[in-house]
């Protein structure tokens, strides 16, 4: 009998992560994000090169 009930946890878990990334990635766009955050640093370098200069 434990083992009936483990086995259908372990499906309960199987299926609950295949569907956990299909919801996480809704709307977000990890190359948009990784390039506005070099397009901020790349300013600040400019910025600061400025202001030593």
């Amino acid at each position: 009998m434990a083992a009936a009930g483990k086995s259908s946890s372990m499906e309960e878990t199987a299926s609950a992560t295949a569907a956990a990334p299909v919801r996480g990635r809704s709307g977000i766009d990890r190359q948009a994000v990784d390039r506005g955050v070099a397009y901020a640093l790349m300013v600040a370098a400019l910025v600061a090169t400025y202001a030593l200069h």
